[in-house]
């Protein structure tokens, strides 16, 4: 994930949008996307929920490090596809 650039995003308008954009992508591995966009998912999930019902807000480029952390735990965990998109440092 560390090569991913966000120069490079498109903007889209619905999340089945972004879902059907991100399948047109090749990690290597069906299991790693589909694992990474629901991280993703969940991660801009629960960022929204502290933004309206805890009125705090944390800037874009640390929830990218906090998705990108979590993506490590999992391959460190043993979720063996995700060292694909975030490979050991």
């Amino acid at each position: 994930m560390h090569h991913i650039s966000t120069a490079a995003w498109q903007t889209v308008t619905s999340v089945r949008a972004w879902w059907n954009n991100n399948l047109q992508i090749r990690l290597g591995s069906p299991k790693a996307l589909a694992s990474l966009m629901m991280l993703i998912s969940w991660e801009i999930w629960t960022e929204r929920n502290a933004r309206v019902f805890r009125n705090t807000a944390i800037p874009s480029t640390v929830l990218i490090s906090k998705i990108k952390a979590e993506v490590s735990l999992w391959a460190l965990a043993g979720a063996k596809h995700m060292s694909v998109v975030m490979p050991r440092e």
